[in-house]
């Protein structure tokens, strides 16, 4: 019997793993090397008596660095499992080898404080039937992350797509 992928996927759509725990709070010191590497210079990150004085009451962390809270460390290596990463695994182990990130948004509800700790969830949201592009014949995998602080207060929401495919030759 031929193995089909595009079925097995459309199964999984809907699952959702997590709480995954950030590995560190929102600290000033990655704020500052953001800031700096971005050459960031808005005061609401920074400047502790403009952001004591803003709508914030404090210091917060750019949005966009939402991401990069969560994401978690290189070494050790730990294995996280949730759906995209099965996707991703299966579509490797029947041939689809090739990956190129395709798409991505950010929706931002809550400020990120000072000593926040973020976690996140990840549900698979979509998956195509197969498509031909330049890159070869694959599916399009769409996740979604959803970002919430200790509060339990969604900060983010970010979809994400990925081209998993069998590469042209």
């Amino acid at each position: 019997m031929t193995r089909n992928i595009y079925e097995e996927l459309q199964a999984m759509v809907g699952q959702e793993a997590g709480p995954f725990l950030a590995p560190n709070a929102v600290n000033e010191a990655m704020i500052r090397h953001w800031c700096e590497a971005m050459e960031d210079g808005n005061p609401l990150y920074s400047d502790e008596e403009y952001a004591a004085g803003s709508k914030y009451g404090g210091i917060i962390a750019p949005p966009q660095m939402v991401q990069a809270y969560c994401m978690p460390p290189l070494w050790p290596k730990r294995a996280i499992s949730d759906p995209q990463a099965k996707a991703v695994q299966m579509m490797d182990d029947a041939g689809y080898k090739g990956v190129v990130a395709t798409t991505t948004s950010q929706e931002y509800f809550q400020p990120m404080r000072l000593g926040d700790r973020l976690s996140y969830t990840i549900k698979l949201v979509n998956v195509s039937p197969e498509k031909t592009t330049r890159l070869g014949r694959g599916h399009f995998l769409t996740s979604e992350y959803t970002y919430r602080n200790q509060k339990g207060e969604v900060v983010c929401v970010q979809p994400f797509t990925v081209l998993k495919f069998v590469p042209a030759i």
